[in-house]
């Protein structure tokens, strides 16, 4: 949701706006967001687009006859973020369910695959999504642990639909 000027003193049209981001890191690194819908009495966009990796986005939103608008909260992250695991421990032969929460998780069970990452991510064990939404993952760890000895630690990795992993904001370690 993208939050104009209250004092824009003109009717919101959904057809008459251009929403693009633009990476803060590269400038080159520009997506082009969809205007869905437009609510005038709130002044507000709501935007979507395909998704882009993990940075902080500038918005610009643009219309066909003012040109540049004001616009406030302009910055998108789109970073994945795992800001927990509960439990911290379970059974060396697998069956542990996960609950993992953070942000920017994807609502779709195959947007976000989970690893337990052992001995520097050679082995790693797979724990497969059950559920997943924007906000949490649960995941149940495989039973094939073969590369776990009792007492081991391993690093819980969220891979992001992009290829990437999600950022630890915490104690990732289960």
């Amino acid at each position: 949701m993208v939050q104009l000027d209250t004092s824009f003193p003109y009717t919101l049209n959904r057809d008459d706006f251009t929403v693009n981001a633009t990476d803060e890191n590269d400038s080159t690194y520009v997506r082009f967001l969809k205007v869905n819908a437009v609510d005038d009495s709130a002044k507000t966009l709501t935007v979507k687009f395909g998704g882009a990796e993990s940075s902080n986005f500038i918005l610009s939103v643009r219309h066909n006859t003012y040109g540049l608008l004001k616009a406030y909260e302009r910055i998108l992250d789109v970073g994945g973020y795992v800001t927990g695991i509960s439990p911290v421990s379970g059974s060396i032969y697998g069956g542990t369910l996960l609950t993992i929460t953070g942000r920017n998780f994807g609502d779709v069970y195959t947007d976000n695959p989970v690893q337990i990452s052992t001995n520097g991510g050679i082995g790693s064990i797979d724990c497969y999504v059950e559920t997943t939404m924007a906000t949490e993952i649960t995941c149940r760890v495989d039973s094939d642990t073969t590369n776990m000895t009792a007492g081991q630690v391993g690093e819980v990795i969220v891979f992001l639909k992009t290829s990437e992993e999600a950022t630890c904001e915490g104690t990732c370690d289960f």
